[in-house]
């Protein structure tokens, strides 16, 4: 086995077009925010879980009391929350959608071109780079990042962007 410096780059330079649609925003911002989105799932069908659980007990027991609700009430937010939140946020990107996007993966930078707008950006300004679910995320800060399905590119593009990123030593995955 070759050491890493001793091992042939082949240059990258990858292209491909696609329109973002609300779902693809969407599915993006979970990803992105994978850690809290399942947080929000699993405390809300806990919170509803003990406040039913709760309240057959109490319906069994002495009486009907109003404090189960709170358990069915929070629980309930919190689920509302992690189905609406994705879909707000992708409506607060209306200016994504229709727009032919294109992406230019090359060894220097991310380059993408949304209707008059261009951007370059040197691998370098990114802090994380991963695959999470059907999702490249190029982050930039814990706030920010830049998401694009993987569906806009072949699978053999998908593994050569992979094997990209592992190269560096800056890729992770979590399919």
């Amino acid at each position: 086995m070759r050491s890493r410096a001793a091992r042939l780059e082949i240059p990258v330079h990858i292209t491909a077009s696609y329109v973002p649609t609300e779902r693809d925003i969407a599915d993006g911002v979970v990803a992105f925010r994978r850690g809290l989105f399942r947080m929000l799932g699993v405390g809300g069908l806990t919170l509803v879980g003990l406040g039913l659980v709760v309240l057959l007990i109490e319906a069994l027991g002495s009486g009907m009391e109003f404090w189960p609700f709170v358990f069915l009430g929070f629980g309930a937010a919190m689920l509302g929350l992690r189905l609406w939140a994705p879909f707000q946020a992708a409506r607060a990107n209306k200016h994504m959608h229709g727009d032919v996007c294109q992406v230019t993966l090359t060894d220097e930078a991310y380059r993408s071109v949304i209707g008059t707008k261009r951007a370059e950006i040197p691998w370098s300004d990114f802090r994380k780079l991963r695959s999470v679910d059907d999702q490249w995320i190029f982050e930039f800060n814990p706030q920010q990042a830049i998401m694009v399905p993987h569906r806009i590119f072949s699978d053999a593009e998908n593994d050569e962007i992979g094997g990209f990123l592992r190269d560096r030593g800056r890729g992770r995955s979590r399919r």
